[in-house]
């Protein structure tokens, strides 16, 4: 059995030597690189948050479509580029069209794979795996559909070794695919291409690598067949064609799919700057009421002294300088010095009441006064890469949707050592105001007594970092989980349904992944995000 699949004894004389077709394994290249890039731009849309469990189908099923058909086609404009003096090759349409099939659907397997929210090494190599088989197997199906008077003999060696390169160009594909849609908006195109030109070449190698290890010898004397033909380089470039409309067709709907988040985007993100807005100008108005109070309760103490006693104390004093003995005879001196010791202690407890109240008075005019130089800075600051602190953007946060002057809730601070972060400072800061204005409205419809939000920072390695913000509100139901980020979904009487969907296309755009977990109605939720800490 062995001694049919490889050639275990020298190679013969009577071998028949193949040549290749330089324009059209160019070609075949060109095919494996568009494939590639096809396939990375489709994983973005695949993972994309906001999808409905029917739009990941279609993604799916389009996406397994074109990736699959454009390494095909690769393979079979490989296997046109390649040809044996005075033989013309042949196609069996039914093994040809299996093997169309087979990598189709190890196509949609790999993109399944990619589309959890969390994948572990092991979905790695076991996906490399078995995507890398299903291309060889592709390849050495589409040597069985040769309809040749040969015997096809492969070099062991060099046969494991196409194998390898085919499992490790998978795994390399898996990888990029991922990790392409993992860092800022404006890289993606740039690293999409460069990695789509190590995979496209990949795929390639592991074509013409199989290739070298066939051995053609004639079954019988002589193996020419001067049967015509369709001409290779006309039937590759038909092939080309068709594939580059399959792939045309899947790049343009990924194209308006990316036009459209971003236009969702924008819309959410100035209702997102109107309501940080109306959120700031709200809770002015709130610490303005503070301060209000306290000038009043500062004004009312300072109308209603007993200090103006010291008036008639002086006026006692001043009427009776020519003969301040007669004070003492008649025990007026001993009672003024009783009344001083009393207006010292009303002095001292007055001064206390007064401070405190000026205090609490410039505690709130340093609040409105950041709060809103955090709101200016924030409408000045264009969509640009700066150095920021998670921790202490989150703090701003807080203090723009007003949590840090809300004594009815109970902020909890849990914030890990991590390093500082490149990200867009707008868009994350606006995803932490929808997430702590959402919290903030989910604990005050909750009837329990005590309302909690918890803010979590911590590294999962050096590269990446997760927040968490928590609360004991009314929860999520399950049904909804998968929902809550779909464009124009709420439950909110007065919500738009815009927050929730632009905060994770943000995130997105930030090379990030963002979820949320509930155990159910009235027990509250997380949000959990994690983002790169080195961006490209």
């Amino acid at each position: 059995m062995m001694l049919s699949i490889f050639q275990r004894l020298p190679i013969p004389a009577d071998q028949l030597v193949g040549s290749y077709d330089i324009r059209i394994v160019a070609l075949s290249i060109i095919v494996a690189i568009s494939a590639s890039y096809i396939a990375l731009d489709l994983t973005g849309r695949l993972r994309d948050i906001s999808n409905t469990p029917k739009a990941t189908l279609l993604w799916l099923i389009g996406g397994a479509i074109a990736m699959g058909s454009g390494i095909w086609s690769m393979h079979f404009i490989g296997m046109l580029s390649f040809s044996i003096p005075g033989l013309t090759l042949h196609y069996d349409k039914w093994w040809t069209i299996l093997s169309l099939f087979l990598v189709i659907i190890a196509s949609g397997f790999a993109l399944n794979l990619l589309k959890a929210t969390i994948i572990r090494i092991e979905h790695y190599i076991l996906g490399g795996i078995i995507l890398g088989l299903a291309i060889a197997s592709m390849h050495y199906m589409g040597m069985e559909a040769l309809l040749i008077s040969l015997n096809i003999r492969y070099l062991p060696a060099l046969f494991f070794i196409s194998i390898l390169i085919a499992i490790v160009a998978s795994e390399a594909a898996l990888f990029f695919a991922l990790k392409s849609n993992q860092v800022v908006l404006n890289a993606r195109a740039k690293i999409k291409m460069i990695s789509s030109i190590i995979m496209g070449i990949a795929i390639s190698g592991m074509h013409y690598t199989g290739m070298a290890a066939s051995i053609f010898t004639p079954l019988c004397a002589p193996a020419i067949s001067n049967q015509a033909g369709t001409d290779p380089t006309y039937l590759s470039i038909g092939v080309a064609l068709v594939t580059f409309v399959i792939l045309g067709v899947a790049f343009l709907a990924s194209n308006y799919k990316e036009a459209l988040n971003q236009q969702q985007y924008e819309k959410a993100r100035q209702l997102g700057m109107a309501e940080i807005s109306t959120s700031v100008l709200h809770n002015v108005g709130n610490v303005l009421n503070s301060v209000n109070v306290s000038t009043s309760l500062i004004a009312e103490k300072m109308a209603s002294s007993k200090l103006k006693g010291l008036e008639d104390l002086s006026q006692l004093f001043n009427d009776n300088k020519q003969d301040l003995a007669a004070l003492i005879r008649d025990g007026r001196a001993e009672k003024a010095i009783a009344y001083l010791a009393m207006l010292a202690k009303y002095w001292r407890e007055e001064q206390d009441q007064i401070s405190s109240e000026i205090s609490r008075l410039n505690t709130n005019l340093t609040l409105i006064k950041e709060t809103i130089s955090t709101q200016q800075e924030l409408s000045k600051i264009t969509a640009f890469q700066q150095i920021i602190s998670v921790n202490a953007l989150l703090d701003e946060a807080l203090l723009i949707t007003g949590l840090t002057v809300r004594k009815e809730i109970l902020i909890q601070k849990h914030y890990g050592n991590i390093a500082s972060i490149s990200a867009d400072k707008v868009k994350l800061l606006q995803v932490f105001v929808n997430l702590l204005q959402n919290a903030k409205d989910a604990v005050m419809e909750n009837t329990i007594p005590e309302k909690i939000i918890i803010l979590k920072t911590s590294k999962i390695n050096k590269n990446w970092i997760q927040i968490e913000i928590s609360d004991n509100g009314i929860g999520i139901l399950s049904k909804n989980i998968v929902k809550v980020f779909s464009y124009g979904f709420t439950t909110k009487l007065s919500g738009h349904g815009f927050g929730l969907h632009a905060s994770a296309l943000s995130i997105n755009a930030l090379g990030g992944e963002m979820r949320v977990t509930s155990e159910g109605l009235g027990k509250g939720a997380t949000f959990v995000i994690e983002l790169p800490t080195n961006k490209v």
